[in-house]
């Protein structure tokens, strides 16, 4: 009986030092990963997700803001930055994440992405493993990482999408813009997508009008989808926006009285409230890891499909 009560305490003694190892390396804080796409290209979404994340950081939120658009990523291009750096080489092995991720403004910091994305897809288990520990060094030492996809539907838009904490929709008023948007929902509801779906409205003429194609598009997924798509809000077209590619800088940062600032700031409030009529609070975030791992275990799914 004596030996028996020593191997128990042992066993004890045992699982109380492995969880006091896993509470130590288990970071204080977990990562929101938020993945921004749209159902088409050209409706402003990499403007968005860039001046998104500025307005995060001036709000002293840690902010890694990832370029994931492997066709047209242009995230260090709207900034006047050249990388010598991709995420390709880290997939390489030539390269750890801290050698390629760039300072921007307001403390934000970017991972250029570029045609490695794409190779994302085709990792071996020690490729991916290497990534992943390379990801998960980021885990913790930020509030949120904003992933830029591609537009449509394709298997790894879909897949960043699925792997995701919370995805950003955005549209157009314009009919094509919404149809491609309700495509690309419709896509990830059918395979289960779990966390909150927001909405932005780009290049309104004014609220009423974004407020107004928002709430249809609520409307219509809610009842064919079954799904309760969250609205968070609208950024007007205006000179301010265009001036701001023109020059390679954050609109919201060279005019921050323009109502297109306004606009994202108040699409920030809202997100970082987890703005919902039905659940005030955001999800608890799933980290940097976890997200990556989710990622490659859909891209290895065969039965991940589009439409």
């Amino acid at each position: 009986m004596s030996d028996q009560a020593e191997k128990l305490r042992k066993m004890a003694s045992s699982i109380r030092q492995q969880i006091e190892v896993e509470m130590i390396n288990k970071p204080s804080r977990q990562t929101r990963v938020i993945v921004i796409s749209s159902g088409k290209g050209g409706v402003g979404k990499s403007t968005l997700a860039l001046n998104m994340s500025l307005v995060l950081g001036a709000y002293k939120q840690k902010v890694i803001l990832m370029d994931a658009d492997m066709g047209l990523a242009n995230i260090d291009i709207m900034l006047g930055i050249v990388p010598e750096y991709t995420i390709q080489h880290v997939l390489q092995g030539r390269k750890r994440l801290k050698d390629i991720i760039i300072d921007g403004p307001s403390g934000v910091k970017i991972i250029p992405g570029g045609s490695g994305i794409n190779e994302l897809a085709n990792l071996n288990d020690n490729e991916l493993s290497r990534l992943i520990q390379e990801l998960g060094k980021v885990d913790g030492e930020y509030d949120y990482m904003i992933i830029d996809t591609g537009a449509g539907i394709s298997r790894n838009v879909v897949s960043f999408l699925l792997a995701a904490d919370d995805v950003i929709i955005v549209t157009t008023a314009e009919p094509t813009s919404l149809t491609d948007a309700y495509g690309l929902v419709k896509t990830i509801i059918r395979q289960s997508f779990d966390g909150k779906i927001y909405l932005i409205v780009n290049k309104v003429t004014n609220s009423s009008e974004g407020i107004m194609v928002a709430e249809k598009f609520r409307i219509a997924c809610n009842r064919f989808l079954e799904t309760d798509l969250i609205p968070i809000g609208n950024v007007v077209d205006e000179p301010a926006v265009r001036e701001g590619i023109m020059r390679q800088e954050a609109f919201t940062q060279m005019f921050p009285q323009s109502t297109a600032t306004k606009n994202i700031v108040s699409i920030i409030d809202r997100l970082m409230t987890g703005y919902d009529q039905q659940n005030s609070n955001p999800g608890r975030p799933g980290g940097v890891k976890n997200f990556f791992r989710k990622l490659s275990s859909i891209f290895r799914d065969k039965d991940v499909g589009v439409g």
